[in-house]
């Protein structure tokens, strides 16, 4: 609906401005409602400061003290979350079947996705999560939902820990950053 009225002699300046107005308006809610200014915006609502990898284009946060980085593309309204390198396991005493059997049991029930890599000069295997999720404007309070799906990680961290203990192992460590090292990934 247009809004505006029209002054004698037809003059519709009046109607005009705002039209004008209202194109702003609309121009600048398109920019911050584009999936990379939405999704900081949305961290700095949840209490995150945000910064961008410039080699990566990822969008790199701590959240309860862990890091995380999102890869997020205005033309998409899905991002991808990503904790790398949340646990390191060394391989001396692993036990590899039993860990993809726990990862496999996590992955089912669980949003994040849970994967690893091999660090042979360390001798260790890495642990990951990533979770692709929509992010658009129109998701209600917005901020909890991304907290939700954050704090998702966490819980995916602690399920895996249980599936392996189910699977017989004992004896986590943490080392002095407070990240888990898991020495054969076993579980007290």
């Amino acid at each position: 609906a247009k809004l505006g009225r029209t002054f004698r002699g037809g003059n519709t300046g009046f109607a005009e401005c705002l039209q004008t107005n209202d194109a702003i308006d609309k121009a600048i809610d398109a920019e911050d409602n584009k999936t990379r200014n939405l999704l900081i915006k949305t961290l700095m609502n949840i209490g995150c400061q945000s910064e961008e990898n410039k080699e990566t284009g990822r969008i790199r946060f701590i959240y309860q003290g862990e890091y995380f980085s999102i890869d997020a593309e205005d033309e998409s309204p899905f991002i991808t979350v990503w904790d790398t390198y949340w646990a390191r396991v060394s391989l001396e005493n692993l036990d590899i079947n039993k860990l993809k059997d726990a990862i496999n049991e996590t992955n089912i029930s669980m949003r994040p996705t849970i994967f690893y890599s091999i660090e042979k000069e360390e001798s260790e295997v890495c642990l990951h999560c990533k979770y692709t999720m929509p992010f658009i404007i129109g998701i209600p309070d917005i901020n909890n939902y991304l907290q939700a799906n954050l704090n998702n990680f966490f819980i995916a961290h602690e399920c895996l820990k249980v599936e392996f203990k189910n699977l017989g192992e004992k004896d986590v460590q943490q080392n002095i950053k407070g990240r888990t090292i898991i020495k054969g990934f076993n579980i007290k």
